[in-house]
Formats: structure tokens, C-alpha cells, sequence
């Protein structure tokens, strides 16, 4: 009840602000929306970069005197162009030419030009500086009536044990740094032995005085509970920015938005969390999860349960290896073979993000291709609705002008997916053939909704970090787990292996035909094969029997970790029948089923049979079995 009230005052809220003639953010029977001027509703379409390029050697990159004799010319032509294909907005790094007609959120790069970032935001004269700078950066759009808000910065990125190891490591004069050393000190009330349960001190470090000097480092220890208090500290950073920023807008352009700082296509639980009535808007952007235009759920019902705000989304982006500007794509990011390929991935992902109903918009990242060759940072990818010769992708572009059209209807019909009654049986989809777990894709996954377990928990105020899916055929049963863990392999204290306790596992307890078996999927961070100085994760199976104890399974075939690097986590495996100890799987067949995941360090854990937290099979008379019916 106090959630629907609060969200119709933030509505009201909202609307007041958009009768003034400012624009809004709010809810309005459970679905976000911005509100504009004058107080009608409006789902955010944008585009990033709709800007004239830069000069480049003749066919190398895109640049708007190569095409149009005005920048007047210019934004006439980009601004009718993609209003035809249905956006309604300008994203980060656009031009403010009041020619291209539409609203404009800039991004302003606050907290790096007032230096809080890697410096010291708990310092005195913080506040100040950050004043200083919100009026030199703001002052271009002062006044501007097609300005809806500021980005404040872009993929600033909460690392939680860089920050805590930066920090810890300065010299005593960096107040951040005292802010740190006093977290530490009242964690542990005083007392170093308790510290050294959870961290292992550096070569000198025998004291909390000890940890005052420059040069000060503590590394987790394997089975200890350090990493929360390295959280904990993120929190604080991340909520003083927050603040600040918020102070800083405030005081010299109160009329508009605070948007946030475009997440990097991951958050960290503990700084939505400190954001928290300290942004109009969270943004965030986002990189698409499979080829085929699906967005992981998990993301966005995880920000509705850390933040009472609405979510823009604002960068995702599809490339494909069939263009004309000579992009390579030379990275992660999304990308597919064809034009075709591209155009209905990005038009699914689109109607994908619009039916989350905390999400106000998505911004496609970018208006024109990277240049032949890539950028100054090296990052090479057909992202352009347009090419480095201005000429459209067509199919690209009529299939977002075809799912742009009905965006705003979509998000109107939004709601999440929940769980009514946990007791009732959770129907399990067969898949035509058992997944294929060697072809770094999901893609053989086609109903992917219909496969997804309903009903994760984590201790509050947390939010589970991802998504499990299940599906069975005679041969067996598969799963999948999408999730996101930002982890800092460099900071555990270990010799040898990596510990398994420390790795990202999930076990799956399942009871066929009367007989109980636990299975166990780790992922086991090792040296890159091919990035010096990278991980990737070995993916391991194990059945652990009753009294805890590991057997490794040969697992060739039956496990894979897609090609996707930290933060995003992406593995896949299939348990045969004969190891739930059945000849085959038919359909109605009952399975009883235990399900929980565990990420880098024990961070969180999420569940899904309402039992406590733990590890080992013995435990299983603590818990709540959900049954698995398996349908035809």
C-alpha cells in the first residue's frame, strides 16, 4: 500500500511539474512515463549522436559538410529523417540545433569535470567545486526550451573493490580515505582480529593505525564475509555523488531533470540502492542479451525492487558484420552476420524494453556509423542508422519506425511477470531437442518467457542478479542462467586454483522418481587465452553428495560459459536422464526442485524455493520444494 501511495504522489508530483511547464517523471498505475510540458505523457525514443561528425579523410567517417551546405540544412533533414522512423528524442552527445526539432538530454560529464571520481567527493569544499562546474558545463542550455534534463556522466561505473583498494591505499590527508578507515574500524568495532577473519593484510599492515598509511592494502580472504564491507563502502561513494550532483543541478538549473549517469550496461546493487531519491530518472545502457532481440527481465525488476524511479534506457545498440562503412565490430557488443539479422533483433529488443513497466525509454546508440577503421579508442562497430555516407540502413530503419509506432502502447499494457502461489506447480516447457551447450548462443532457446523461473529471492534490500531458465526433452534437462557480477578477481588472497567457494555456482537439488541429486555448475576464472592480463571462466560440473563432498563430472558437451566478458555472466548446461538416475524424461512426469545461485565472493545468493541460504544437500530438509510438471 505505501508503494502505490508513494507512487501517486510522485505521479501528482510529476504532473504539477509538467503544468508548470517543466518536465516530469512519475507513475501512474504502476507504469512510469516522463511527462511533458503541459502534462501529456511520453515514452522517450531516442537516438545518441545525432550530431554532425567530425572531419575525416574523404569516405573515412561521417561529416556533415560532406552532405548538406548548412548545419541549418543539416538538422532540418536528420530531424525530419527520424521523426519518420518514429524517435522522439536526442540522447547523449547531440547537437542542440533547434532546427532538429526534437526534445535533447545532454550529457554533461559533471562528476568528471568537478573531479569526483578517483579524487576525494567527501572532501569539504566537495559541494563548492561541484556548483563551480554544473554552471560552466550547463551554461550552453541554459534556457533551452528542447532541454528535458542532464545526464550527469557516462558509464562512470560503481567497481566496488577499485574503488576500495584506490581509496584505501591514498594517504591519509584524502578525506574519502577517512571516510574509509572509519567504516573499517566501527565493521569490526576496534578489534583487528576480527578484520583478519574477513581480509588478509598487506606486508606491513598489523594495526588499524597501520592501515592510515599510504600504500595500505587489504585482499579478501578465501570463506570470509569481506566483500560487504567493500559494498558498503561503494554505497557511500556512490550516495555522496549522487548528492552532490543532485545539490549541483539544483542550484543552478532546478527546472530540469536529473537523469543519472548512464550505468555501463551493468549496475551494482549497492549504488542504485544509494541513489535513491537522488535522481529524477536512473539511466543506464544496456547491451542486448542474445541475437535475437531478448533483454534479460532480471535487469529491470531488479531496479524496480532497489529504486522507487522510473529507468531510461539509454544506449543499446545492434551492428552487424554485413555494412557499408567497413566496420568491423571488433569487440562484445552485440552484433549479428546480416542487415536482416540486425533489423529484427533491434526491433524486438525495443518492444522488449517497452513492456517493462518501469522503463520510460530507450535510446538507440548511434545515428551514424563509427568511422572505417574505428574510433580514437579503437572501437569499431555498424552502429549507424546510418551509414559514413549518410545513406539510411532501410530494413533497419523501417523495422524501429514499425516497433516505434506502437513503443508507447506496449509500455501502457507493461507488468511484470509474478509469482501468486509458490505451492503451485511450475509447468516446464519441452524443447525440441536438449539445447546445444558447445555453440556460444541461446538461440535454440525460442520461447525463452515460457522457460523462465518466476519467484527468485534475496535477502532485502537486495534484489536477485539473475534469471534462470529451464526447459526438458526425453534426453534430459537444460538450463540457462543470465546474470550480472562485476568482480575483481585480483582481489582475493588464494595460492593455486581459484576457490571453489568463492566462484560463480549454481546448484540445482533435484528429486526424480524418488531419488535426490544435487548438481553444481562453477565458473572458475583462469587467464584469457587470448587478452593478456583478462580472465575468462572455466565452466565446471559437479554432483555433490549428501555430506557435501565434490565429484567432478566429465562434463564435455553438457556445459558452456558464452563469450561474454565480466560483468555479464552467460552459461548454459543440460543434465542427462541417466544422471537423475531415470532412463529418459516423459511428459507429466513430477521432479522435485531446489534451485539457488551464488555469485563471485558470496556476494548474494538468490533462491528459488523460499529455504534458507545454503550450500549442501544435507540442508534439503529445511527447504521448499517447487514441483516441476513437465508439458508436452
Amino acid at each position: 500500500m505505501r508503494r502505490v501511495f508513494f507512487a501517486v504522489v510522485v505521479w501528482l508530483l510529476a504532473t504539477a511539474q509538467a503544468v508548470a511547464g517543466q518536465w516530469g517523471a512519475g507513475f501512474e498505475n504502476g507504469r512510469a512515463w516522463l511527462v511533458e510540458p503541459g502534462g501529456g505523457r511520453f515514452y522517450s525514443l531516442g537516438v545518441n549522436t545525432v550530431n554532425g561528425g567530425q572531419e575525416h579523410p574523404k569516405g573515412q567517417g561521417y561529416y556533415w559538410k560532406d552532405f548538406y551546405g548548412s548545419m541549418d540544412a543539416w538538422a532540418a533533414d536528420v530531424g525530419k529523417r527520424l521523426a519518420g522512423w518514429g524517435f522522439n528524442t536526442r540522447g547523449g552527445w547531440s547537437d542542440p540545433a533547434p532546427g532538429v526539432g526534437l526534445p535533447l538530454i545532454p550529457e554533461i560529464d559533471l562528476g568528471r569535470n568537478a573531479r569526483l571520481h578517483w579524487f576525494d567527493p567527501f572532501a569539504p569544499d566537495a559541494l563548492e567545486a561541484t556548483i563551480e562546474t554544473a554552471k560552466r558545463v550547463t551554461g550552453k542550455y541554459k534556457g533551452n526550451p528542447d532541454v528535458m534534463g542532464y545526464f550527469t556522466d557516462n558509464e562512470v561505473g560503481w567497481w566496488n573493490a577499485p574503488l576500495f583498494s584506490w581509496y584505501l591505499s591514498n594517504e591519509w590527508a584524502i578525506y574519502t580515505k577517512q571516510v574509509l578507515w572509519r567504516l573499517l574500524f566501527e565493521q569490526y568495532h576496534g578489534r583487528w582480529e576480527r578484520l583478519r577473519a574477513d581480509f588478509v593484510p598487506g606486508e606491513g599492515m598489523g594495526s588499524f593505525e597501520d592501515l592510515k598509511k599510504g600504500g595500505a592494502r587489504l585482499k579478501l580472504r578465501p570463506g570470509g564475509h569481506g566483500i560487504k564491507v567493500v559494498d558498503a563502502f561503494t554505497r557511500l561513494c556512490a550516495g555522496r555523488y549522487y548528492e552532490l550532483a543532485r545539490a549541483a543541478l539544483r542550484e543552478v538549473d532546478p527546472d530540469r531533470l536529473v537523469m543519472g549517469d548512464r550505468l555501463p550496461l551493468y549496475y551494482h546493487q549497492d549504488a542504485v540502492l544509494a541513489a535513491r531519491g537522488k535522481v529524477d530518472v536512473l539511466s543506464t545502457n544496456y547491451n542486448v542479451d542474445e541475437a535475437d532481440g531478448w533483454v534479460a527481465p532480471y535487469y529491470f525488476e531488479g531496479l524496480s525492487k532497489l529504486i522507487d524511479a522510473p529507468v531510461l534506457i539509454t544506449e543499446y545498440f545492434f551492428a552487424a558484420q554485413e555494412n557499408r562503412s567497413g566496420n568491423k565490430n571488433n569487440g562484445h557488443l552485440m552484433h549479428v552476420a546480416t542487415q536482416d539479422e540486425r533489423a529484427r533483433g533491434a526491433a524486438a529488443a525495443q518492444a522488449n524494453f517497452a513492456a517493462f513497466p518501469n522503463v520510460v525509454g530507450a535510446h538507440w546508440f548511434q545515428y551514424y556509423d563509427e568511422p572505417t577503421g574505428g574510433r580514437g579508442d579503437g572501437e569499431d562497430f555498424n552502429m549507424g542508422l546510418v551509414d559514413i555516407a549518410n545513406r539510411p540502413y532501410e530494413r533497419l530503419a523501417q523495422a524501429m519506425g514499425t516497433v516505434n509506432a506502437r513503443a508507447a502502447t506496449i509500455h501502457a499494457q507493461s507488468r511484470f511477470d509474478t509469482v501468486l502461489d509458490k505451492a503451485a506447480p511450475v509447468h516446464v516447457r519441452r524443447l525440441p531437442r536438449p539445447a546445444d551447450c558447445g555453440d556460444n548462443s541461446l538461440l535454440d532457446w525460442p520461447e525463452k518467457a515460457a522457460t523462465r523461473l518466476l519467484g527468485f529471492e534475496t535477502k532485502r534490500p537486495y534484489a536477485p542478479f539473475g534469471d534462470v531458465h529451464v526447459a526438458w526433452s526425453p534426453e534430459g534437462l537444460s538450463l540457462f542462467n543470465l546474470a550480472g557480477n562485476y568482480v575483481d578477481l585480483f582481489l582475493l588472497d588464494y595460492q593455486g586454483e581459484f576457490p571453489l567457494s568463492e566462484t560463480y555456482q549454481i546448484h540445482v537439488i533435484l528429486k526424480v522418481g524418488g531419488q535426490e541429486r544435487h548438481f553444481a555448475a562453477h565458473l572458475l576464472p583462469r587467464p584469457h587465452s587470448r587478452y593478456e592480463g583478462r580472465f575468462e571462466l572455466e565452466p565446471r560440473l559437479y554432483e555433490v553428495a549428501g555430506d557435501g563432498s565434490y565429484h567432478r563430472l566429465d562434463a564435455a558437451g553438457l556445459i558452456q560459459a558464452l563469450d561474454k566478458p565480466l560483468p555479464h555472466v552467460a552459461v548454459e548446461f543440460f543434465l542427462p536422464a541417466r544422471l537423475l538416475g531415470v532412463e529418459k524424461l516423459a511428459a507429466e512426469q513430477k521432479i522435485e526442485a531446489r534451485v539457488f545461485v551464488t555469485n563471485f565472493y558470496r556476494e548474494l545468493t538468490m533462491t528459488y524455493d523460499g529455504g534458507p541460504v545454503s550450500f549442501l544437500a544435507r540442508d534439503a530438509n529445511t527447504r521448499l520444494p517447487r514441483t516441476f510438471v513437465l508439458l508436452d
